[in-house]
Formats: structure tokens, sequence, C-alpha cells
């Protein structure tokens, strides 16, 4: 692993990805941090697009470094939602509506001036929308994998600050 690598990861053990049982709604709820606007998937895809673009190795290597933080919280929301009994597919499960994850969720921008401020944003969403779901879901082991998550979301908001106070 790279020292890039090693510096977007905290070294924090995940808690075990496990629920307290099925619950339906729990699943609906999540669906929305795994796969809607400003979710793991929209991040994992505008990362790595982001990391296409971009001509500075730096930032270039911290954004894709950072989607795979992302595929792993993607992959933790993906278990959780299957072992409460939903369905891990890239959808907002709203009562009986389905809307799928489209690639239009993403921002486009090339200039990492205006995507690091737009990913702290996202990444500040991102946090708002955990805190909202750890006090939803009555569910100590979720709760503790979102915790653990919240940190690294932090993480990479202070990342995309050095970033930006780097080069910019």
């Amino acid at each position: 692993m790279s020292d890039n690598m090693r510096s977007c990861e905290l070294n924090i053990p995940y808690p075990e990805v496990k629920t307290g049982g099925n619950n339906l709604y729990y699943a609906s709820l999540l669906t929305n941090d795994y796969a809607g606007v400003i979710s793991e998937m929209s991040a994992v895809a505008k990362y790595i697009f982001q990391h296409l673009v971009t001509s500075n190795k730096k930032i270039a290597d911290t954004v894709s470094c950072i989607s795979v933080v992302e595929m792993r919280h993607m992959k933790f929301l993906g278990e959780i939602i299957r072992d409460f009994g939903g369905n891990p597919r890239l959808a907002v499960q709203s009562g009986c509506n389905t809307v799928f994850w489209n690639a239009q969720h993403i921002g486009y921008d090339t200039d990492p001036r205006t995507y690091l401020k737009d990913n702290i944003a996202n990444e500040k969403a991102a946090i708002a929308s955990y805190s909202n779901r750890i006090n939803q879901i009555n569910d100590i082991y979720v709760q503790k994998v979102l915790e653990r998550i919240i940190l690294d979301e932090k993480n990479h908001i202070g990342l995309f600050h050095a970033l930006i106070d780097e080069y910019f």
C-alpha cells in the first residue's frame, strides 16, 4: 500500500457489521445513504471521475484513495440493508416507490478548486445524514458502524481542506 493510501485511511478498526434482526423500515432509511443523491455510490463514482480528470497527481491520488474508503462504506451499508431484510440494489426505497441511482447524481466539474469545495459540502451532508440515522435506527450494532463511518467522513473533509490549502 502506498504512503498516500495509508494517509487517507484512519488506523481505527471498524466494528463488526451486523444487525439486531429484520427491520425493513431501517433498511429503507439506509438506502438513501447507500444509493441516493448524497450517498456512498455517488461519492465513489464522483471521486473516481475526479481521479481520472485531474492532472495534479497528489489530488488525483487522494480522491482515488478516498473512493476506496467510500466503497468500503458502501459494502457495509449494503450488508446492513440485506441483513435488515432489504434489497441492496442501487436504489432509494421510499414506501412503495423505488428510485434507481443514476450518474446524474454526481457533479462533473473538472476544476479541483471547485470540486474539492463541493466534496467538503457533500461529506458534511453525509455526516448529517449518518447522525440522523444513528438517532432513527435503534440498533446498537448499526449505530457503531455509522459512528465509525462518520470518523472517515470527517477525515475526508480534513484531507480536502489540506489540498485546498496546499494548492489554492
